[in-house]
C-alpha cells in the first residue's frame, strides 16, 4: 500500500524502530519513545483507512459524490475497530463482515489499544505502554490495513 501520508508515517515508525534498537536508551526515554510511536501508529491507521476510502470513491462514484464522500471523510477520527467496521458497512456490508472476521481477536485488541493509548498520551495519563507492545499494535493495524486495501482496492 503506498499512499501519501500513511506511507510517511510508516516510514517514520519503521524508521525509529530500527534506530532505537541502537540507541541505548534508558527506560524512561524508552517510554516516552514508545508513546510518540504509539501517536504515529494511530495516525498511519487514521490516514490509512481515509486514503482507502477515498481511493475507492474516486474509482467507483460520480465526482460529485466522490468529492461529497472525501469531504466526509476528512473528519474520520478515532479509529477504534468498530467505528471503522461501521464506516466499512456504510459502503459495504460483505467487506465489513469479511474485515471483522479477519480482526477479530489480537488485530482489533492491537487497534483497540493503539487509540486508547493514544488518548491517555494526549490527555497527560500514564500508559505503560512499551516498545515492544507497540511495535506489535502496529503490524496488526499494518496488517488490518492491507487487508482493507486489498478488499477495496484490488
Amino acid at each position: 500500500m503506498t499512499f501519501r501520508d500513511s506511507r510517511r508515517l510508516e516510514v517514520a515508525f519503521n524508521g525509529l524502530r530500527e534506530e532505537a534498537e541502537d540507541l541505548g536508551l534508558s527506560s524512561k526515554n524508552k517510554a516516552r519513545l514508545a508513546e510518540l510511536m504509539t501517536i504515529w501508529a494511530s495516525a498511519y491507521l487514521e490516514a490509512s483507512c481515509r486514503e482507502i476510502m477515498m481511493r475507492y470513491a474516486k474509482k467507483r462514484a460520480a465526482p460529485a459524490v466522490a468529492s461529497y464522500v472525501i469531504h466526509h471523510l476528512n473528519r474520520f477520527h478515532n479509529p477504534k475497530a468498530e467505528k471503522i467496521l461501521m464506516l466499512v458497512r456504510i459502503f459495504d456490508d460483505n467487506i465489513a463482515e469479511d474485515l471483522s472476521v479477519f480482526s477479530h481477536g489480537r488485530i482489533k485488541d492491537s487497534i483497540n489499544s493503539i487509540v486508547d493509548n493514544r488518548h491517555r498520551i494526549a490527555h497527560g495519563r500514564a500508559t505503560g505502554i512499551k516498545m515492544a507492545q507497540i511495535v506489535q499494535y502496529f503490524d496488526d493495524a499494518r496488517k488490518f490495513t492491507n487487508k482493507m486495501a486489498s478488499l477495496f482496492l484490488d
